[in-house]
């Protein structure tokens, strides 16, 4: 073979070589990529207690130090970010969804939708603060989180959450109904609540979203967030989210925030103390107040007969100026 023949044959095989390494390039750079996506939305989530930060980033009920919390207006509830539900990213991948652009998709399917089977239903709830205060509770719920038919509802008066005071007519409300989650006595999911909060305020998100899932069989994406202003002991609402998955939220969407007040009555919010328009407006009149457990009663309460002589003092006072000296109503004669 000629020296020309030899060097016409190299170059053809170089030229035939060169597409064909970078095609296979192309082709190994993106197995790679996809590879590594999968693998990293599919690693098994770790609930612990910084996860999702207590979303403090996704909620505009509170902003900024000290809590700059919504208003009562005379609503039982306002709507936050016009309506349009927003999840921090945790919340989806929790469920085995994964970002597709400007939508989520099941973990796998390639055609870019959701898949129920491949769907991961799941609660969550945030442990207890420094304060032993509740933090967000969040989750994928179905027919696979919900108590069973036959199922009766337990006793939760073990649960003390924070703030409760006895004889204020407080609830406790659950931040992730138990009719969805059959959670009862979890104290991660219980808080101190007015009837208003728990029956105007959340009562009809949870039931819009029970009756959605029974009657279709699909998920909702759902968040239930406890809203504190500073060291308060007591939420001043509670920030609901929901957005049901297979239809992408034609069928139940919400992002409202809930108050948890009690029309015609001022809330301590730090000590649990409730008083009414007509208990403010009372005259003066004679309590019996325990120095060192700074409770008071009743002249006639059997508590208030109880206490020892050295603790035990009479004074005539209104209720307004014994709480505001730091003094609790008893929880059993109610003043």
């Amino acid at each position: 073979m000629s020296k020309n023949q030899y060097s016409k044959k190299n170059k053809n095989t170089k030229s035939r070589r060169g597409p064909a390494l970078a095609l296979l390039l192309i082709i190994l750079v993106a197995v790679a990529y996809l590879w590594f996506s999968n693998h990293r939305m599919g690693e098994s989530p770790r609930q612990t207690s910084d996860s999702v930060q207590q979303t403090e980033k996704t909620s505009t009920a509170q902003e900024g130090a000290g809590g700059d919390l919504a208003e009562y207006n005379g609503s039982n509830y306002v709507e936050m970010n016009g309506g349009a539900p927003e999840f921090p990213d945790e919340v989806y991948e929790k469920a085995s969804l994964i970002k597709d652009g400007d939508k989520w998709k099941t973990k796998g399917n390639l055609l870019g939708t959701v898949d129920s089977n491949k769907l991961t239903a799941y609660e969550y709830y945030s442990p207890l603060d420094g304060l032993g205060r509740c933090g967000v509770a969040y989750g994928c719920l179905g027919r696979e989180t919900m108590p069973e038919e036959d199922a009766e509802r337990g006793d939760i008066s073990s649960v003390h959450p924070s703030g409760w005071a006895r004889g204020q007519n407080w609830e406790r409300c659950h931040l992730i109904a138990w009719s969805l989650s059959a959670e009862n006595d979890n104290e991660g999911n219980l808080i101190t609540g007015t009837h208003y909060l728990n029956y105007e305020g959340m009562r009809p998100f949870e039931e819009e979203t029970s009756r959605y899932i029974w009657s279709t069989g699909n998920h909702v994406l759902y968040m239930a967030e406890p809203m504190y202003a500073g060291d308060e002991l007591i939420a001043r609402g509670v920030h609901m989210v929901g957005r049901s998955v297979e239809d992408n939220g034609q069928g139940l969407s919400f992002n409202t925030y809930c108050f948890n007040v009690t029309p015609g009555a001022e809330i301590d919010y730090k000590t649990g103390v409730v008083t009414t328009s007509e208990q403010a407006a009372q005259d003066a009149r004679l309590y019996v107040i325990n120095k060192r457990s700074k409770v008071f009663h009743y002249p006639s309460c059997d508590g208030a007969k109880e206490i020892s002589e050295h603790n035990r003092e009479e004074v005539t006072a209104t209720r307004l100026e014994l709480t505001s000296q730091g003094y609790m109503p008893c929880g059993a004669c109610e003043p």
